[in-house]
């Protein structure tokens, strides 16, 4: 038996007349490129050492005490430059007693190491906290790794304890300069490359489903998930500008509470706000289209429901996934919780407006049912 793939939609035609349907075949490329891309990333060895680890605090540990009444922080800072590095990891052990949360979510312990750009510019765009500490904390290891952005000259190394009172303990301080493993770039980009294979694939068999054969319903889905799609995956530096510039004009975080110092700190938690907030907007956003594009003009049900709720949550592990392979973006757990968590809600609102507005028509006087 002989069968045949074709990039278009399934018609009332059998399968052995129009040839195997599109969707099956991209659905399973895609989770296949999903396995492909966790194994690459999480199943091989990513960094080798790219020169000797920098070892800070070779005198002993050091104790940071704030009380209440401190205007600004109570801190250490190292600078180190960076000659060349691609990747830096760092390594530390630090301990906590009594650190109170403050009323904003930068007013606590941490450790941060924040790049430093041409003319001595802190780079508070990129990632940058290596840990956040309140309460009381046993000494315990934290590490992180960065990417080193084009343009950064060198590193900022930062212990502090800001606009609060407790005691932060650092241990130990350890800076790891990195690069891939042989092979591993070559890797990534031969499977980034089939991802977007794949994209222009899904944005063809779209458009050309909706244009010849008139079916709107996934067009009108895309023209939504395909923006999303692009803005979870873009480089950092491509849209720093647009980020700094709301979330310097937007104080979600309390900037207007801060000086000195804390008040880098709040910018750099202002931003994170705000970009959970564009994730919260966005996948609710992507998963109001896809309920309305399933369940449009159709009776809304508990399978058109789950299905909608379904593509959305598939939509937002990949996009998060994806994230694996831009300069300067980090997948978490979080920001997957978050993208689930506000996708079903979109889908959740669409599909009751939806269902509200049918009874309205079917209400009226004169309607047919």
């Amino acid at each position: 038996m002989r069968f045949r793939v074709c990039l278009q939609p399934m018609t009332t035609s059998s399968v052995a007349d129009r040839g195997l349907p599109a969707a099956p075949v991209l659905i399973g490329v895609t989770l296949l490129l999903a396995c492909l891309t966790l194994l690459h990333f999480h199943g091989l060895p990513r960094f080798q050492a790219a020169g000797p680890t920098i070892v800070f605090l070779e005198d002993g540990p050091i104790t940071l005490e704030a009380s209440d009444g401190d205007t600004d922080a109570a801190r250490i800072e190292i600078t180190q430059p960076l000659d060349g590095v691609a990747f830096v990891r760092v390594e530390a052990r630090l301990a906590a007693q009594g650190i109170a949360r403050g009323a904003r979510r930068w007013q606590q312990g941490r450790l941060v190491a924040i790049q430093v750009g041409r003319g001595g510019h802190l780079r508070l765009d990129l990632p940058h906290v290596v840990v956040r500490l309140s309460g009381d904390r046993n000494a315990r290891d934290y590490r992180a790794t960065f990417r080193v952005a084009p343009g950064s000259t060198a590193i900022l190394l930062r212990a502090e304890i800001l606009r609060t009172e407790g005691i932060l303990f650092l241990e130990t301080l350890r800076l790891v300069p990195l690069a891939e493993m042989p092979g591993f770039a070559g890797g990534s980009m031969f499977i980034l490359g089939c991802w977007v294979l794949l994209a222009l694939l899904i944005s063809f068999w779209v458009l050309r489903s909706g244009v010849l054969h008139q079916r709107l319903r996934p067009a009108f889905a895309w023209l939504f998930a395909a923006p999303a799609l692009f803005l979870s995956v873009a480089p950092a530096a491509f849209t720093s500008p647009l980020r700094m510039g709301v979330a310097r004009n937007l104080d979600i975080a309390g900037m207007a509470d801060a000086s000195g110092r804390a008040s880098e700190a709040a910018l750099s938690s202002n931003l994170f706000s705000l970009a959970k907030a564009g994730h919260v907007l966005m996948f609710a956003t992507v998963g109001a289209a896809f309920a309305i594009a399933l369940i449009w003009r159709r009776q809304p049900g508990c399978r058109l429901f789950w299905t909608a709720t379904g593509l959305t949550a598939c939509f937002g592990l990949v996009a998060e996934m994806l994230q694996l392979f831009s300069p300067n973006r980090t997948a978490s757990l979080f920001d997957v919780s978050i993208n689930l968590a506000s996708g079903t809600g979109g889908v959740l609102i669409a599909t009751l407006a939806l269902q509200i507005g049918s009874r309205l028509r079917q209400s009226r006087p004169g309607s047919t049912g």
